[in-house]
């Protein structure tokens, strides 16, 4: 552990990846931090230290050998035992213990005894009940889609069989009469070990009427006058419910509809378009269908203004996505239904990507795409041509970002804390300023979370 390091993380106030500790006394407390840091983004615990207030007091530790055995009895405790470094450290003649804790994987939970933590700020929160189940199903260890449906194969529609296969390129004819099972099996929407049966995701995509299995999944589409959302101002509301891709039809279309087109000029004539590309439209109602959480009863909401559409699906980004970082790491609540998708050709939507969605965004001279995680719901808003928002010009370039271009045309590589320094910015300002340049596709990114570098990759 360097001393820089030291420093800056003494630097710093405790929250959802740091705590300080005075010593390892306390054992069960230490180990309740080191399960919810294990259950969230992983972290640091430093002993021989104490916070009060705004003041860090370097106390030390006066035995480091008895901390470093008595450690392993601590974690020894959590189950499954999260991978973790423990480094002895000097600051001011004084020794530290500082323990990295590594996070979990996705499909993996940590238990203190029978408890599970989770970290919330820079609290230890344990999970009950429904939070319980819903975190579960966040981490992938509970799945929607796998779970044994009810429905049989009567229950579910040959020819949205067909049309998937027919999707992918293969002749129906030659595999009449289908054999159902098999083929539904190789979707992975069946169980064929041990007992044959439907998940759930074979009735979301293949069932004859949805309606029988599942009242959410469903999109509401509101269309309101104006730029504001009030009752009178309301002109249209309606409800779908349907299979995904029957769904993901209808609504695109009548989402276009309701929305409208605007004038242009382009190359000297006088275009309409609709008000917000298709192709972006397509990415964020496929996100919206594909990664919404479904074990939440409430459906989609697509609300459209005169300047805007808004889209908000139920379910937050996954443990280790964050608003900032979510277009670099995706995930996937519901994998099947995001191949099955795929293969229906909503993949196009998709594989555009955020990335892309910003790209056309700005050739289209509209304001960036707005996405807020706001707690049990992601909400996505998609800003036309009478948006009082201002658009940022594709390509258009800061000038402390050429900063980040001059010192790559020297330099292989660039990390954001150097970028920082460099341009005289905060960290989080220079991962955006990082990942615009990413989007725009001057720079390319390696590498994940504090590992990663940024590379120059083209110049026009």
């Amino acid at each position: 552990m360097e001393k820089l390091h030291i420093d800056n993380l003494l630097a710093l106030n405790e929250g959802v990846s740091l705590e300080f500790k005075k010593s390892l006394d306390f054992a069960e407390a230490i180990a309740k931090t080191i399960c919810a840091f294990a259950n969230t983004l992983g972290g640091y615990l430093v002993f021989g230290v104490e916070k009060q207030k705004d003041k860090t007091l370097v106390l030390g530790l006066s035995d480091i050998d008895a901390a470093f055995q008595k450690l392993p009895g601590i974690i020894s405790q959590i189950q499954p035992k999260p991978y973790y470094e423990a480094i002895e450290c000097k600051k001011d003649g004084k020794t530290l213990l500082v323990v990295k804790i590594n996070a979990l994987p996705i499909s993996e939970v940590c238990f203190l005894k029978k408890s599970v933590f989770r970290r919330v700020g820079s609290i230890n929160e344990e999970i009950f009940g429904l939070n319980l189940a819903r975190f579960l199903a966040q981490r992938g260890t509970l799945s929607f889609e796998e779970n044994k449906s009810s429905a049989n194969l009567g229950d579910l529609s040959e020819d949205k069989v067909r049309i998937l296969l027919q999707k992918r390129g293969l002749d129906t004819t030659k595999h009449e009469p289908l054999s159902l099972k098999p083929l539904l099996s190789s979707f992975a929407v069946a169980n064929a070990v041990g007992d044959f049966y439907l998940k759930n995701a074979a009735v979301l995509f293949f069932s004859k009427e949805i309606t029988n299995f599942f009242s959410n999944s469903e999109v509401r589409v509101v269309k309101y006058r104006g730029k504001e959302k009030a009752l009178e101002a309301k002109e249209y509301d309606s409800r779908f419910s349907d299979t995904l891709p029957e769904l993901l039809e209808e609504v695109f279309k009548v989402t276009q509809e309701k929305a409208g087109a605007f004038s242009r000029i382009e190359q000297g004539k006088r275009v309409e378009t609709p008000m917000i590309p298709g192709e972006v439209l397509r990415e964020a109602l496929t996100n919206a269908v594909g990664h919404r959480d479904y074990f939440d009863p409430n459906g989609i909401l697509i609300e459209i203004f005169d300047d805007r559409i808004e889209l908000a699906n139920p379910g937050s980004l996954l443990p280790g996505q964050t608003i900032k970082n979510f277009a670099e790491t995706r995930k996937h609540r519901n994998p099947i239904l995001y191949r099955l998708l795929n293969d229906s050709q909503w993949g196009e939507g998709l594989n555009l990507g955020i990335k892309a969605m910003y790209r056309v965004m700005r050739k289209n001279k509209l304001p960036d795409p707005l996405f807020e995680d706001l707690g049990g719901v992601f909400k996505v808003t998609l800003s036309g041509p009478l948006s009082r928002r201002k658009p940022r010009k594709y390509g258009d370039i800061m000038e402390r970002q050429k900063k980040a271009i001059d010192y790559l045309k020297t330099h292989k590589a660039m990390t954001a804390p150097q970028y920082a320094k460099l341009a005289g910015i905060s960290h989080p300002t220079a991962i955006t300023d990082l990942n615009e340049l990413s989007a725009q596709g001057v720079l390319s990114k390696a590498g994940r979370y504090r590992s990663s570098r940024y590379m120059l990759e083209n110049i026009k």
